[in-house]
């Protein structure tokens, strides 16, 4: 199906015309009264109106429903009752399988992300799956083809038993090289959930790595999360936070990687005040430090 956000413009004449962005949009949950659909911010931000053409070329209007600002996905809800009979018959949820299980060399299917044309297909394998992206207070794991795609693609990877292993995010391909990439769908899955329930979540407001044993000895950096970027205006920046202090603890509890940091985040809610201890590097070497957080809500 496609997704279009649609703008009111006015052109040299005056006259009013509508200006039309499209993208692919994929069904992803069916509360019986509404369907839910995943696609990307980027085409209905600020729009008037927001659109959906399903697969019979039905077309009907859809309503923003939240979006998340680290990677970009939203959901838009469509009134079932808007849509004839034969048209809910047609429709399915997405498959979504484990990117757990994807290896390289595993076949995939893309779909609607070849040179960016509406119900393209192409065909290639995975060529890794240990690239990683790193994201709001938390990181994915990305799988890279070695299909070529365009840079305004959109859509999913399939495996071959028919579910979805990844959503193709060409924001995220190498510069210059512009093979299809997309986020490992087993870590967006409590998101999907979220956006499509309208759950907000709290953040810090940092982007990290982490500092594995075997680079805490090489380094003398401390295990833990080092922060690579601090977002400007964020809980983390109010705090007092800084580039390359090593979160070591949430609260009270250890945390040695990004994904413990973010395990702990999602159990607290915003406006919640969270100590933060990191370690911070100084002229005598690192010292611990704690900082007193109020969450915010993404």
């Amino acid at each position: 199906m496609t997704v279009i956000g649609i703008t009111n413009q006015m052109d040299y004449f005056n006259q009013n015309y509508e200006n039309q962005q499209q993208i692919s949009g994929l069904i992803v949950a069916d509360n019986g009264q509404d369907l839910f659909i995943l696609t990307e911010y980027r085409i209905v931000e600020n729009v008037e109106r927001i659109q959906v053409t399903f697969w019979d070329e039905t077309m009907v209007d859809a309503t923003y429903q939240r979006h998340d600002p680290s990677t970009g996905f939203t959901i838009v809800k469509v009134d079932k009752s808007k849509l004839d009979e034969e048209t809910r018959d047609g429709l399915e949820i997405a498959p979504l399988g484990s990117s757990y299980l994807v290896s390289q060399g595993d076949p995939v299917v893309p779909s609607e992300a070849r040179l960016a044309y509406s119900d393209s297909i192409a065909y290639g394998v995975v060529t890794s799956v240990t690239n990683k992206i790193s994201a709001l207070d938390n990181e994915y794991n990305l799988l890279t083809t070695d299909i070529l795609g365009s840079t305004d693609g959109s859509g999913i990877l399939v495996n071959l038993d028919g579910e979805i292993v990844g959503i193709i995010a060409q924001s995220y391909s190498a510069k210059g090289n512009n093979v299809v990439t997309g986020i490992a769908i087993s870590q967006i899955k409590k998101l999907i959930e979220n956006l499509s329930n309208n759950v907000s979540r709290a953040y810090i407001g940092i982007r990290g790595q982490d500092v594995t044993e075997e680079l805490s000895d090489k380094t003398g950096i401390p295990k833990g999360v080092l922060i690579s970027s601090v977002t400007d205006d964020s809980p983390a920046m109010m705090a007092g936070m800084k580039e390359y202090d090593v979160i070591v603890k949430l609260g009270e509890q250890k945390v040695e990687t990004i994904k413990q940091y973010h395990e702990q985040l999602g159990k607290h809610s915003a406006g919640e005040v969270v100590t933060v201890t990191a370690m911070r590097k100084g002229a005598e070497g690192y010292a611990e430090m704690t900082f007193d957080v109020t969450l915010g809500e993404v």
